[in-house]
């Protein structure tokens, strides 16, 4: 039998962050598929293995031609962005995927065409399911997850942490439209607040300890070493009600308590995620999460959580989908 392969469409880029797309793919690779992976970036660089079987394509274009005169075959085709399914028909694939990650706005006019597109469908959170589930008859709730590398590794305690007194709360993202700003303000009035991520829309609080961008591989010892970590999201939107935030999953890899606000997907796991239904209740589980996280067992509790919701048990599920997709179909991948 051939080696399987999986195509991903051009949406981001392979060393941007490391985000569900990058995260699932490297669980694609490591079980011995071939993966092409298209940076949104163009350029006319030759395609780069980055990873053993993980080969980023930097000319979408010229390897879409090889697809067209046969150079490469494709058994499954991946798309994350509803837009970029317009790109199915082009590839032959035996299988499309459209993984439903997001509710934006701008997203949905294009939404309907990567449904009916699509041969399975992949959604992130349980809104999404119930949303995908009414116009797809093949869709699987497969969450964001902790990367299990995260999990029992050594941490360094970070040096802007050194000279801080007293308890760390740590915010570490995006600050988007989604995100509370106010509530890291008022949390910082009361404790030493850092935060680690890029401003994207909204300014970081003045009164809070701004540490920039980190390497993804660098964040563990943020989590780590933090006493709280926050998800202060404005659960107004559906962009939110919609999200499965994969910070939750590292901060559980990495044995540290969340306070974040309530919705669905922050309401899974009570023993390690406090979440709270308006402001003044969100600051004082910040208080309590910080009693919380000295007790002894909690980051046992929090590693465990982690465990059973790491990237391998979510390729697993993408596994079996593909598999019961195929035996129905009669589609055989990999020949």
């Amino acid at each position: 039998m051939k080696q399987k392969t999986i195509l991903y469409f051009p949406v981001l880029n392979w060393e941007f962050l490391k985000q569900r797309p990058q995260q699932i793919l490297s669980q694609f690779a490591r079980n011995g598929w071939t993966v092409y992976f298209c940076n949104n970036t163009q350029t006319d660089k030759p395609i780069e293995e980055v990873e053993p079987n993980i080969y980023v394509i930097h000319s979408f274009e010229s390897f879409m031609k090889d697809v067209k005169h046969g150079k490469y075959k494709i058994d499954v085709a991946y798309a994350t962005w509803a837009k970029s399914a317009e790109h199915f028909d082009k590839v032959n694939a035996k299988i499309k995927i459209y993984d439903s990650i997001d509710e934006f706005p701008d997203w949905e006019q294009y939404e309907e065409f990567a449904v009916d597109s699509a041969d399975i469908m992949l959604t992130s959170s349980q809104r999404l399911y119930d949303i995908r589930s009414k116009m797809h008859g093949n869709v699987h709730l497969v969450r964001n997850a902790a990367p299990s590398e995260y999990i029992n590794k050594p941490s360094k305690r970070p040096k802007e942490y050194e000279d801080i007194d007293g308890p760390i709360v740590a915010f570490v993202g995006a600050l988007g439209s989604w995100t509370s700003t106010y509530l890291i303000k008022k949390v910082a009035e009361k404790y030493p607040t850092v935060f680690v991520g890029l401003e994207f829309g909204k300014q970081c609080p003045s009164n809070v300890i701004n540490l920039g961008c980190k390497n993804h591989d660098e964040l563990y010892d943020y989590y780590a070493h933090a006493d709280v970590c926050l998800i202060p999201f404005n659960t107004k939107t559906n962009i939110t009600q919609s999200a499965s935030p994969v910070k939750m999953y590292e901060h559980l890899a990495a044995g540290a308590i969340t306070v974040a606000t309530k919705w669905h997907e922050t309401d899974l796991y009570p023993s390690a995620v406090l979440t709270a239904d308006n402001d003044e209740e969100f600051l004082v589980k910040v208080d309590e999460a910080i009693a919380k996280s000295k007790e002894i067992g909690f980051k046992e509790e929090a590693k465990r959580i982690a465990s059973d919701n790491t990237w391998e048990v979510r390729f697993m599920q993408i596994e079996k989908a593909i598999e019961e997709y195929s035996l129905k179909s009669g589609v055989v991948i990999g020949s």
